[in-house]
């Protein structure tokens, strides 16, 4: 077995840094990739952390499914690379992204030592990021089966990001002798994050992950565990398994004024929500809870812009756009086609931006294709629909979209910058962060105190590493709107402080 240490390269490729940590079934090194000159986490199978000769295998056969998810909130695997160093067994390593920073196991911990919990915003904020990676990867038909604390990571902006997805069904069957791939145990690592069923030895579900989730999401704003009983008389799986206890509904702290207090009581009953025993009783799906979530403080997102608003707004404050009006005859590119019928192209983008506000983002999609269809030279058709599918997560496709309607001719240079945005918002997810800052680099030519431009290069900077030019970025968005919550915390999470100056 090679031996493991700094300087060693393996797979004529990671050149080894330093040892991060182990775990139950693996320990992580810190590495950089020669090839594409980045940092990535190596993750090395302990066999003994396997029951099985067959789970180390099936770690390896989860990788590779778990390598399709690409998206800001998951920790994205890279590379499998096989070593071989007779005598010994041959062995894989699992080559990921390197998060830098620390998981929210620690972070709470060190929350609770001081009695404190994340401010109500930033604490919904996580809880909103990791239902997004949730949901993603269910779209992909994929579970992860041990949501915990322990397996997400934030990132040194405060992004969370979770890992090993997939892992704990192999830990769970290469521990079962005679369980075979189509075994009906849910199983999971940590039986203080177990849903009821899977505590019955049921099969998890999507379902199963969004209990966990909402177990997640009740740490991070109360700073304690539903099931921990304050007699502290109690084991928590004992309490999961009893269906007769029913978490305590959080109650908003004194100190927050009248409005905070009834966001909190709202937010708690999305998050109790997720927490019932019964699957029927919960979200139908992770998207479904975000847009829960998203419903307690209502908000439209302007349609050329991308700015978020309060629902009663008529006016974007960022591009002026009035939200309440009927597009106009040609507007951002122009139809092909006349009249008023109810299959013109105009009305159908019209149609298509009142579903975005009543939150049917998915029949928005199609009517955006169908007036597409009917005009191709529609750009702001182009751009709606590209507006639509990042909102849904659906990057690739945006990128397209967005790609065929930005080289389409128009005589207003801010129409092109909010298409160069939404691409470097798309590239962004998608993690090809050089054409994302290409991109916004772009659009900050047309439009150079675009607040919500240099805020999305900031967290562009934050990926690339680029932490001074990142804080930079932060500040700037900051003379231009001191109250951009998004780049207040990010100059705290930087360990800088906001600097107003003109």
């Amino acid at each position: 077995m090679i031996e493991f240490r700094t300087g060693v390269e393996v797979g004529q490729r990671y050149v080894i840094h330093s040892h991060v940590g182990t775990g139950g079934f693996a320990s992580v090194w810190r590495a950089s990739d020669k090839q594409l000159n980045r940092d990535v986490a190596i993750k090395r199978l302990l066999r003994k952390g396997f029951g099985s000769p067959d789970g180390e295998a099936d770690a390896i056969r989860e990788a590779q499914k778990s390598a399709r998810l690409v998206h800001p909130n998951i920790v994205q695997v890279y590379d499998i690379v096989h070593l071989s160093s007779p005598p010994e067994p041959p062995e894989s390593l699992i080559v990921m992204e390197f998060v830098d920073g620390r998981s929210l196991h620690q972070i709470l911990r060190e929350k609770a030592m001081r009695s404190e919990v994340f401010p109500l915003d930033q604490g919904i904020s996580l809880l909103r990021d990791i239902l997004a990676g949730v949901a993603y990867a269910h779209s992909s038909n994929i579970c992860h089966r041990d949501l915990t604390p322990l397996n997400i990571l934030l990132s040194s902006a405060g992004s969370p990001k979770i890992a090993d997805f997939g892992i704990a069904r192999v830990l769970q069957e290469s521990n079962s002798p005679g369980v075979a791939q189509t075994s009906t145990h849910g199983g999971t690592g940590n039986p203080i994050f177990m849903s009821p069923e899977q505590a019955r030895g049921e099969q998890a579900d999507f379902l199963s992950d969004l209990f966990m989730v909402g177990i997640v999401g009740y740490l991070l704003i109360t700073g304690r565990h539903p099931f921990a009983h304050s007699s502290g008389l109690f084991e928590i799986p004992e309490l999961i398994q009893n269906p007769e206890y029913l978490p305590d509904v959080p109650r908003p702290p004194s100190s927050l004024t009248a409005v905070q207090q009834r966001n909190y009581r709202e937010y708690a009953a999305v998050v109790v929500r997720m927490l019932q025993r019964e699957r029927a009783s919960r979200f139908g799906s992770a998207r479904d809870a975000i847009l829960a979530l998203e419903a307690v403080q209502p908000f439209v997102e302007c349609p050329q812009c991308g700015e978020r608003l309060r629902e009663r707004d008529r006016f974007c404050s960022s591009c002026g756009l009035r939200l309440d009006s009927r597009p106009e005859e040609g507007e951002n590119g122009g139809s092909e086609t006349g009249g008023e019928s109810p299959e013109d192209p105009n009305t159908l983008v019209e149609r298509g931006f009142q579903l975005t506000r009543e939150q049917h983002w998915e029949q928005a999609v199609g009517i955006y294709r169908r007036a597409i269809e009917q005009a191709p030279g529609l750009q702001r058709a182009y751009w709606y629909l590209g507006f639509a599918l990042n909102h849904l997560g659906r990057f690739e496709e945006a990128v397209d979209a967005l790609n065929c309607g930005v080289g389409l001719p128009t005589s207003n240079p801010e129409h092109t910058s909010q298409f160069l945005y939404a691409l470097a918002f798309a590239y962004m997810n998608l993690k090809r962060y050089p054409e994302a800052l290409q991109h916004v680099e772009k659009a900050l030519v047309l439009q150079p105190r675009s607040s919500r431009t240099i805020f999305l290069r900031a967290r562009i900077n934050t990926e690339l590493g680029r932490n001074p030019e990142a804080l930079r970025d932060a500040n700037e968005v900051l003379r231009l709107n001191p109250e951009h919550a998004g780049a207040i915390r990010l100059v705290q999470v930087l360990g800088g402080s906001p600097d107003l100056r003109s």
